[in-house]
């Protein structure tokens, strides 16, 4: 074989070479590419952030609670019931939830005379005393009279019944009234879709 043909062979042999290690190149190129966005498709999301159902405002401090933080409290289960200003009479309802005294004492720097403004998510807001917050208020018969004062325990309360509250059954948030027996009370005192508590 001529030293012209042995150059022509070894020129072909180096061409084929370059070829193969130019594909061997890009192939690893896109396998590389895929992979690395396989990795990123399969990420775990970020996770969404908890709602928030109660905004807290005590002097210039804000706190906000989730749902999870309310259920992170000691609760009560107990009947409620209430009339309103016709003597219409409504429950008993078993509520579950977080005792307003219980969840204030859990707040720094509370004022020792203070009054509880809560607001609802349309905008309606009452006023409690700390008589009111301790549950001292007046206890109602069937007929929608009077009968004296009672004892009850005020409650922030996230369920009706075994249900968890929502914004079509006046939730997700309700202050209520229970004791241990099914005593009625006056519906004035219940606030619906309990959004904001400002401690003043």
């Amino acid at each position: 074989m001529s030293v012209k043909q042995q150059k022509k062979n070894v020129n072909t042999i180096l061409a084929a070479v370059f070829v193969i290690v130019f594909i061997c190149a890009i192939s690893i190129y896109a396998y590389t590419i895929l992979v690395q966005k396989g990795e990123t498709d399969t990420e775990t999301p970020s996770p969404i952030p908890a709602e928030v159902l109660l905004t807290v405002h005590v002097n210039s401090e804000v706190y906000n609670y989730t749902l999870d933080d309310l259920l992170a409290f000691d609760n009560v289960t107990e009947q409620g019931s209430y009339v309103n200003r016709i003597g219409r009479v409504s429950g008993p309802y078993m509520y579950t939830g977080v005792p307003m005294t219980v969840f204030l004492d859990t707040i720094p720097s509370l004022p020792t005379n203070y009054t509880v403004h809560a607001v609802a998510s349309d905008g309606y807001t009452l006023n409690y005393t700390p008589d009111e917050v301790n549950g001292y208020i007046m206890t109602y018969n069937e007929t929608g009279a009077e009968i004296g004062l009672g004892n009850f325990t005020m409650l922030i309360a996230y369920q009706e019944d075994g249900v968890f509250l929502n914004e079509t059954t006046r939730g997700p948030l309700r202050i209520v009234f229970v004791d241990s027996e099914p005593s009625i009370t006056f519906s004035g005192l219940w606030l619906s879709s309990l959004f904001s508590l400002e401690i003043l």
